[in-house]
């Protein structure tokens, strides 16, 4: 059996154990915090702190390979100094991630490429979205509408910022998975965000536009061949006005993506990076046709909830259940009687609005269990 030593228990971390466990893999989660959200996934937990050398080592040598589930760069670097101490490899491609983990590098590499982005701020129109330079997803992303407001939010952030035009339309997300040669691309997922611009649903397959479809592929090649990924990185965009463009990549296991591709299609990214490690590269087949939509809901006293990823990371004791409130499975920190909980929650049918009446009904069964018809149900 494979052994998956995964180093990091949180989003990412319950998105490589729920895959290890399909594929029949066996894991270690290594995390320095007893009550990281993915330690009820895995098949062993390692309380320990990543630079404690000895016992990571001896992990090491325990495991077949090693996927990262964290972003901090000098723990990232550890990692590959014992993957070269051991001899194991692990799935990280520090150059690809040293381009990837700074909007401003991607951005010169997108330009350099030729390939379609937001207007840049002066010259551009507002509204405009500032972030910051080095923090992935929808952390510190602030949204101006005049000179003045901008000026003012920049006042109140320290380093390197981004300012580029915001723009409407809908969002998709690829993943490219590669061994420095050859380059998969699995799905094209559509990702919908709540208003703090973190991401509450994702739609797998996307229901998207043969066109757009072509222009994306297009995309996601030239990054691949440019980067020569070896490991995975996910790429997202925004359709403005019929024409992709491009938001940002990110050279790590994402988070979301990859069970809803795995739902709809059958294909393990888990799967295929370990037989990558193991020098058995393939492009992953789909085995099943089917849609999936993959949300966070937050319970409570008072109403139901959909929500962007950030409302898993403080989750305790997480544990995946089958057939949870009449959906096909929930990632969840409920038992019986717990009036504040919260859950992601996986559906497959054969159409996405099929799947989204599916998602309705768990609503009113969890309405039902507690007792509350009048739950106010929101999607945030």
């Amino acid at each position: 059996m494979i052994k998956v030593l995964i180093a990091g228990g949180k989003l990412q971390g319950i998105e490589i154990a729920y895959l290890a466990k399909k594929a029949g893999f066996y894991t270690i989660l290594v995390d320095k915090s007893a009550e990281a959200p993915a330690i009820g996934l895995a098949d062993r937990f390692v309380q320990e702190n990543v630079f404690s050398e000895l016992r990571l080592l001896q992990l090491f040598k325990e495991a077949d390979v090693i996927i990262p589930a964290i972003e901090n760069d000098r723990v990232l670097h550890k990692l590959l100094e014992y993957g070269g101490i051991t001899g194991r490899k692990v799935i990280f491609d520090e150059g690809s991630y040293r381009i990837s983990s700074s909007k401003t590098a991607s951005n010169q590499l997108f330009e350099s490429l030729g390939l379609p982005l937001p207007g840049k701020y002066p010259e551009c129109q507002f509204p405009v979205i500032i972030k910051p330079d080095n923090l992935s997803g929808s952390s510190q992303v602030h949204k101006a509408w005049s000179g003045e407001e901008a000026e003012a939010v920049i006042a109140g952030m320290a380093g390197e910022i981004v300012i580029q035009e915001y723009l409407e339309g809908r969002s998709f997300s690829i993943e490219v998975i590669g061994d420095g040669e050859n380059f998969y691309y699995p799905q094209i997922t559509e990702v919908i965000t709540d208003e703090s611009y973190d991401c509450k649903r994702i739609i797998a397959p996307a229901q998207i536009e043969k066109e757009l479809e072509d222009q994306f592929f297009g995309i996601a090649c030239k990054l691949a061949e440019s980067m020569k990924i070896k490991g995975i990185f996910d790429i997202e965009v925004i359709c403005h006005n019929g024409i992709l463009k491009l938001l940002e990549i990110d050279a790590r296991f994402p988070s979301q993506t990859p069970v809803s591709i795995y739902n709809s299609s059958g294909i393990n990214m888990v799967e295929m990076l370990a037989g990558m490690a193991n020098g058995t590269f393939y492009g992953g087949n789909a085995t099943k046709h089917e849609v999936c939509l993959y949300q966070q809901i937050v319970v409570g006293p008072d109403e139901i909830r959909v929500m962007g990823e950030h409302a898993i990371g403080d989750c305790r004791n997480m544990a995946l259940i089958s057939g949870f409130f009449g959906v096909d499975e929930g990632i969840t920190d409920y038992f019986e009687g717990k009036m504040n909980w919260k859950a992601i929650i996986i559906i497959t049918a054969d159409t996405c609005g099929n799947a989204y009446e599916k998602f309705l009904q768990c609503v009113e069964n969890i309405k039902r269990k507690v007792n509350n018809p009048n739950l106010a149900f929101i999607e945030g």
